[in-house]
């Protein structure tokens, strides 16, 4: 089964799939493939991390998260510089990722993964409505660079609705990567085409930053216990952590879970998400700080309960920060085949279409990731090589048979059986649709498509509330009103809510994927 956000990426892991590849296979094919046919949220220029379960029941996370370039300093970038330009981007690492968890884990070569992609990339695909919206949307950064205008608009404008839309050099990458491999992308010719490009127009990342570009790190996920279940996700920079706390945070409210009064569900679901993100703000966590004594206090049972206890008491109402919500996107995709081995992969250029410039010979957009990276003290204040941090959270819910024998040297229940999958786009808006649906699941007991599609709530750190429209009960409106500044209509299935893609495994071993209504993606199962 493989759930992406657009067709034609689902598609090429169901190819894998098909031609006898596993879900490592389908997870890098449909990965590539995004890079062509999703340039708005993801591409060669961003960076990757992801979750797999292997079909032995070890789970491990795959952290491609970037560094900046070393001549980044406060000096050499400006508050403005951030946002988008060639000044703003990080090490690209995707390639690298990609071609790591392919090597160690699929059974495909790089040139069988990346026939789908080059084919997108060559033959080309119809814009659809989405498209179109976001080319309108970043019009005027777009129409500014000479080499986005080139490669994503059509005579200085977006391309309309149905239009192909072909990307020429970009196919061409792809073959060369295909033919020499993902080094060629930190040490050969595409390498010294980046360096060279980004020396003409001002930018920092050098060919030997690429070349310096490290193997993404293998390590451990957090883990919670939640009833019955375990979940997992990534530790940080990653947005796992908040997505745990607020699951253990949810757990100590006590709620009844199938039964529980809706509007009270969305209030404390908005009232979770606020404080994570409080929580993170007030204690930002570096990795190499992430002791096993910090990890244990982070997600322990008394720092949950006292979180919830001020909930109740209403004690979090006062925690304002006036901090912007940054812009941020992102793309998701969930695989799992037969064997049990199952992938939850998110990649990201940060911004929608990144620093909104791109390398016109090699026709993939560079990320803008620095602009994640506060300019005030901070364990990811910007710097040289200074690592930005983001929101994103692959995820997976496993629950034991009963069976107590341990996989050898994992610590993990031999019968342990993955529950859900799931993953997000959309910047912090990851976190709470996350949460919607693994609280909307596990708690609520809603079929995987019900929680995918349920209306859902936001809450922003200057305790505005974002709260799509058939959520809007007049009960629930007086219940956000004596606790929150601000309340934000959004349409039904908004695009700004976030893109969930999530596969459930059934007891009888059938898998159901689902993609988010709020974007174009698809699920496939064979």
């Amino acid at each position: 089964t493989v759930a992406t956000a657009f067709p034609a990426a689902s598609a090429a892991g169901e190819e894998m799939l098909r031609t006898g590849g596993n879900a490592v296979d389908a997870a890098v094919a449909a990965a590539w493939a995004l890079a062509v046919c999703e340039p708005s949220g993801s591409g060669l220029g961003g960076q990757s991390v992801l979750l797999l379960r292997t079909h032995d029941g070890q789970t491990l996370v795959i952290d491609g998260h970037s560094n900046a370039p070393a001549a980044v300093s406060l000096d050499t970038v400006s508050r403005d510089q951030q946002k988008h330009g060639y000044r703003a981007c990080t090490v690209p690492s995707t390639p690298a990722t990609l071609e790591f968890v392919r090597q160690r884990y699929g059974t495909m070569s790089l040139t069988q993964l990346l026939e789908p992609a080059i084919r997108l990339a060559e033959e080309g695909f119809p814009i659809t409505a989405l498209h179109h919206r976001q080319l309108k949307w970043c019009l005027a950064s777009l129409q500014a660079s000479p080499s986005a205008n080139e490669l994503f608009l059509i005579g200085g404008q977006p391309y309309e609705v149905g239009e192909r839309f072909r990307q020429p050099q970009l196919a061409e990458t792809l073959r060369r990567i295909a033919r020499f491999g993902t080094d060629d992308f930190y040490r050969g010719e595409i390498a010294r085409n980046i360096g060279d490009d980004m020396h003409r127009h001002g930018g920092l990342l050098t060919a030997e930053d690429l070349a310096k570009c490290e193997t993404p790190d293998q390590r451990d996920p957090l883990s919670i216990r939640y009833g019955d279940y375990e979940i997992f996700s990534p530790a940080p920079p990653a947005g796992g952590l908040q997505v745990l706390l607020a699951m253990k945070v949810l757990e100590k409210l006590e709620m009844d879970r199938h039964d529980f009064d809706a509007d009270q569900w969305y209030e404390l679901l908005a009232e979770v998400t606020h404080v994570v993100f409080h929580e993170r703000e007030h204690s930002p966590v570096r990795p190499s700080h992430l002791v096993p004594s910090l990890t244990r206090w982070l997600l322990s049972e008394r720092r949950a309960a006292a979180i919830a206890d001020d909930i109740s008491r209403h004690v979090c109402d006062s925690l304002v920060v006036n901090a912007d919500e940054e812009e941020g996107e992102t793309t998701h995709l969930c695989t799992a085949d037969a064997h049990g081995n199952v992938v939850s992969l998110t990649q990201s250029i940060q911004s929608l279409f990144g620093a909104r410039v791109a390398n016109a010979k090699c026709g993939f957009l560079y990320n803008n990731y620095l602009t994640t990276c506060p300019r005030e003290s901070h364990p990811y204040q910007l710097g040289s090589r200074c690592l930005p941090r983001s929101n994103a959270a692959p995820t997976l819910v496993v629950r034991s048979d009963g069976n107590d024998e341990l996989v050898a040297n994992s610590g993990r229940p031999l019968g342990a059986k993955p529950v859900l999958t799931l993953g997000s786009a959309g910047s912090r808006r990851i976190t709470s649709s996350i949460l919607h649906v693994l609280s909307g699941v596990l708690d609520r007991g809603s079929s995987l498509s019900e929680a995918v599609a349920a209306p859902r709530i936001h809450a922003k750190l200057s305790r505005n509330v974002w709260l799509e429209r058939p959520a809007a009960t007049p009960l629930l409106m007086r219940r956000l009103q004596t606790r929150f500044r601000r309340i934000d209509f959004k349409s039904p299935h908004s695009y700004s809510m976030g893109a969930v893609q999530a596969i459930a495994f059934e007891p009888d071993g059938t898998l159901i994927g689902a993609a988010d209504p709020r974007r174009e993606g698809s699920a496939i199962g064979i």
